[in-house]
């Protein structure tokens, strides 16, 4: 089991992060620094180029920073060795791409609770039941996987991450191949997500309106971060995060 639960209290922070690749030593990160806490969340928008998915497997422990750190939870994901870092990556740091990764050949049941088995962990019931409501998976639980919408496959992607107890959740293009309506839909699920399972969430989008969505809003350009804009507290318009960075 994960050593500490998205509900204790653990912030991610990356500091100094700079990423170069190649003999060349080809700089695509410099010094990007982000800290989210649990029920928070942090858009990372930016044009194609701009660094977001290099940031993102960093984040991620799928790429070693150049410099810099990472901690999540308290534990310096930078620091380990990689059979370390693979496994924490595996337990306690949930990544949720486009494609939602669910196997065809599973049902939804089974691609649900399938990291889970595959660790040999069982899922705390409480949390399995709060899970299947808030991200209404319910319903879909006996389905075949490849009867589900992109919308039913995220939402059960999501369940998953949450059932694992990760300390972090990264998702990437959060809006991609969904039209305009279930798009804001999904970003607020997200939000909800973030918020219920005291979850730090942090989205990677090309789409400006995902900033609308989130408390915290980094522009990177050029593997730069060029702008930082808090959400208003009291601010309870989906676009005004957006407009900051218009």
């Amino acid at each position: 089991m994960s050593a500490t639960c998205p509900m204790s209290n653990g912030a991610m922070i990356a500091d100094g992060i700079s990423k170069e690749f190649g003999t060349a030593r080809r700089p695509v990160l410099h010094d990007v620094t982000l800290r989210v806490t649990p029920g928070r969340c942090t858009a990372v928008v930016g044009p194609t180029g701009s660094g977001k998915s290099v940031l993102l497997r960093c984040l991620a422990g799928l790429e070693r920073p150049t410099r810099g750190s990472v901690r999540i939870a308290g534990t310096e994901l930078t620091a380990l060795d990689e059979g370390a870092r693979t496994e924490f990556r595996r337990t306690r740091i949930g990544v949720v791409y486009p494609q939602a990764n669910l196997l065809p050949q599973l049902d939804v049941a089974d691609n649900l609770l399938l990291p889970l088995d595959t660790a040999g962990r069982r899922a705390d019931p409480e949390l399995l039941q709060r899970a299947l409501d808030v991200l209404d998976v319910r319903a879909l639980l006996e389905r075949a996987t490849p009867s589900l919408t992109r919308a039913e496959e995220l939402r059960v992607a999501l369940a998953r991450t949450v059932l694992q107890q990760a300390d972090l959740l990264l998702v990437d293009e959060p809006t991609a191949a969904l039209d305009a309506i279930t798009g804001r839909h999904h970003l607020r699920l997200l939000r909800q997500c973030s918020a219920e399972f005291g979850l730090p969430l942090v989205l990677f989008s090309a789409d400006p309106s995902v900033a609308g969505y989130a408390d915290r809003v980094v522009v990177l350009q050029d593997g730069r971060v060029v702008q930082e804009r808090e959400r208003p507290a009291d601010c309870g318009c989906e676009s005004a995060a957006a407009e900051h960075i218009a």
